[in-house]
């Protein structure tokens, strides 16, 4: 008798395990492509249409089985606990917002709260006032917003969007009553013109709907004044207005001001970093057609600019793959014989700038970890190393955009060292504490530990990796479980060293964190940067891998230990890694990711990323979008790790189509036993949910789902 109840027992788990995996029915409708000549064939077009019944009904049917299976892991609500632990831990961090004469504006998420709220306080030790409440602007609703404060501190613009979408609506708040004027301009985002705080510069989209691919197109600038008819608005800049520019379809438009400075810019922008920047008086710049003359374009390599009077200051790679920062005169533009200013080196590349009343102010990096402040005087041209006397790495950001003063804000922060913020006069050298300087006390971190290493990739470029773990729990043979990180694309992004709270519950239970700083991201230059952009893309996968390599080869982790993950861009990363090798991973975690790059340039956001992709239409581009389209690479009958892959419905960026044809490719082709889930957020746009419980529960998914494939036994099915 108690061998058969044994069998029986044997059997039912068999069934249980056999069905966990038999996944929502998926249509199939092939669709075959010749594009230069290869036959391209593709089963899922038709998920493409988001807005098609059928896909609505896939996708709920795909987010309720993921749901229904993650609900199965234990711990989550453990996980969620102590994120929310951790998060009292921090008693109310201060971000700037703004500075206006002596009135401070700042957001700040106090412990225990579920979003972040603006204040402001009138001098450093004024009374502290609420601003805005983004859980109050609209009963039921979250709002997710970005401001500018006007250039006397009286009014706000506020970019107002709900559910991450990013498409919302500009309003105007009067900062003395907290309340809004009537000015509502739809679908757009906008910010006040040079000093003015009556005249608003906006974009507009077509629409709200992110799902709608020409929604991101033809972008005009227009000038609203408040209190006026939106539709007396003065149409700025567009192709139709200035055809000579060259616009295109993809581009956006930007025109800024300098305060102590007679001209005003247009620059047109893409996701290249390149910009092309045309310049005119201010006093001609509301004539019926501003006479516009190009100041520089594309191949003079400008990533940023700025303007002291009569001087216009460039960062530029031009010459220097570290970057280099070059004057002229506006006078008698001379890009070609411009001066310099500061050369980056192999030791210390130039990475941010901003400018205040009377400096430029100049991060630099090594390989994208150490950091260090260098100030150039505006006035007498000397350049100086800023001594901050802050143990660990210090970065700068202004308090004011605006050019009024020379108050900026020092940010202390690193992988084991908490984010905190200090004020620093530049011209008295004088940093101190204040409101936005907090205390922390989170336990444990004097076990937590950091190694900066250079592995060598598979072409022998050595690229750099930072490893994280606790030091009492870190065992050197394989058995310990790992997430790395990943991202590789735009140039101008990097892993810099930030604490993170919220991967104290995986650092606590012995999770290896890897951060891998790969071609293609901003680490080590723009040479860098192009070492993993179109055709060199494969770079950055094979480094990605190559630190794979590493970190099992030094028993840091082991194949069935060590899970990725990357979001965004950084899915073609992570796609390409686990189609490429397989055999590394055990767990794949591709959050909102580019994983059928032959298919973006069709998406909403698709046509405005064919700078940094690639198109098509061009043959060479052609075959480099080929070559990182996971959702190609995925063969059938291989053995592929287990995945959780995540969207946001609402996201404006990489639309839900993307990640759901990579997911049901790989159910329907994958040879192994792990799961591969899709996960549909609903109320999140590409950055995940706007409250504190909306983002720690999908946390505690993501960190749940790792450490049950991973065989840690607190998160075993039971």
């Amino acid at each position: 008798m108690k061998k058969v109840t044994l069998i029986c027992m044997s059997a039912a788990f068999q069934l249980i395990t056999a069905q966990q995996f038999i996944y929502p029915p998926t249509k199939k409708a092939p669709v075959t492509d010749e594009i230069w000549g290869q036959k391209v064939q593709d089963d899922y077009r038709w998920m493409e249409d988001v807005k098609n019944p059928e896909m609505v009904s896939w996708l709920k049917s795909q987010a309720d089985f993921t749901n229904s299976q993650l609900s199965k892991i234990p711990g989550q609500d453990q996980l969620i606990k102590e994120l929310k632990q951790y998060e009292k831990m921090n008693p109310g961090m201060n971000i700037p917002a703004g500075k206006s004469g002596n009135r401070y504006f700042y957001n700040r998420k106090n412990a225990g709260e579920q979003v972040r709220k603006l204040y402001y306080r009138d001098g450093e030790n004024g009374a502290e006032k609420l601003l805005f409440d983004p859980q109050k602007f609209m009963a039921g609703k979250t709002m997710d917003y970005n401001t500018q404060i006007s250039d006397d501190g009286s009014r706000i613009i506020f970019n107002l969007s709900e559910s991450g979408s990013e498409l919302g609506d500009v309003r105007i708040m009067e900062v003395s009553t907290g309340k809004f004027l009537a000015d509502v301009i739809p679908h757009s985002e906008g910010y006040f013109f040079d000093t003015s705080k009556s005249e608003i510069i906006y974009r507009q989209y077509k629409s709200y709907d992110v799902h709608d691919p020409m929604n991101n197109l033809n972008l005009a600038l227009k000038l609203h004044k408040i209190g006026t008819p939106i539709s007396s608005d003065i149409l700025l800049a567009s192709a139709e207005k200035y055809p000579e520019l060259g616009i295109k379809p993809m581009d956006y438009l930007g025109i800024s001001s300098y305060k102590n400075s007679p001209y005003v810019f247009l620059g047109i922008f893409t996701v290249d970093p390149n910009a092309t920047y045309y310049y005119a008086l201010k006093s001609d710049f509301k004539n019926k057609k501003t006479d516009w003359k190009k100041l520089v374009d594309q191949s003079d390599e400008i990533h940023q600019m700025f303007v002291d009077g009569h001087d216009v200051y460039f960062q530029t790679p031009k010459g220097n793959s570290n970057f280099r920062l070059i004057k002229t005169s506006l006078k008698n533009p001379d890009i070609a014989n411009a001066k310099i200013i500061l050369d980056g080196n192999s030791d210390w590349k130039i990475d941010r700038v901003f400018q205040t009343k009377d400096f430029l102010v100049i991060d630099q990096d090594h390989n994208g970890i150490q950091t260090k402040i260098v100030t150039y005087n505006l006035r007498n041209g000397k350049n100086e190393n800023l001594n901050t006397n802050i143990e660990g790495n210090v970065m700068s950001m202004p308090f004011n955009e605006r050019q009024d003063d020379n108050e900026i804000v020092l940010i202390n922060t690193g992988w084991t060292k908490p984010f905190n913020v200090f004020p620093y006069d530049l011209p008295t050298k004088k940093k101190w504490e204040n409101f936005l300087t907090v205390k922390f006390n989170f336990p444990n971190l004097e076990n937590l530990a950091y190694e900066e290493i250079e592995y060598p990739s598979h072409d022998g470029t050595m690229v750099p990796l930072s490893i994280v773990y606790d030091k009492t729990k870190l065992k050197k043979d394989g058995s310990n479980t790992a997430l790395m990180m990943g991202y590789g694309s735009y140039g101008m992004i990097a892993y810099t060293p930030v604490f993170q709270r919220n991967y104290l519950p995986l650092l606590n239970r012995g999770v290896v964190l890897a951060f891998a700083h790969v071609r293609g991201g901003g680490e080590k230059g723009n040479d860098w940067y192009l070492a993993g952009k179109k055709t060199t893309k494969p770079n950055t996968w094979k480094d990605f891998n190559a630190a794979a390599e590493y970190l099992i080869t030094n028993k840091f982790t082991s194949p069935e230990k060590l899970g990725i993950t990357g979001a965004s861009a950084g899915g073609i990363l992570i796609g390409r890694a686990i189609t490429e090798r397989p055999d590394l991973y055990k767990v794949a975690i591709p959050k909102v990711g580019c994983l059928n790059t032959l298919r973006m340039e069709f998406s909403a956001n698709g046509p405005v990323n064919i700078p940094e992709f690639g198109t098509i239409k061009d043959e060479t581009e052609f075959k480099a979008l080929y070559e990182m389209d996971a959702f190609q690479h995925i063969k059938k009958g291989t053995k592929y790790p287990a995945q959780l892959i995540t969207t946001g419905f609402n996201d404006p960026r990489v639309d839900s189509f993307i990640p759901a044809k990579f997911a049901a490719k790989m159910q329907d082709q994958n040879a192994s036993k792990n799961p591969v889930y899709l996960y549909v957020d609903y109320k999140a746009g590409h950055f995940g949910g706007s409250t504190m419980d909306e983002q720690f529960a999908q946390l505690s998914k993501e960190f749940a789902f790792l450490l049950n494939e991973t065989g840690n036994p607190e998160f075993q099915v039971k």
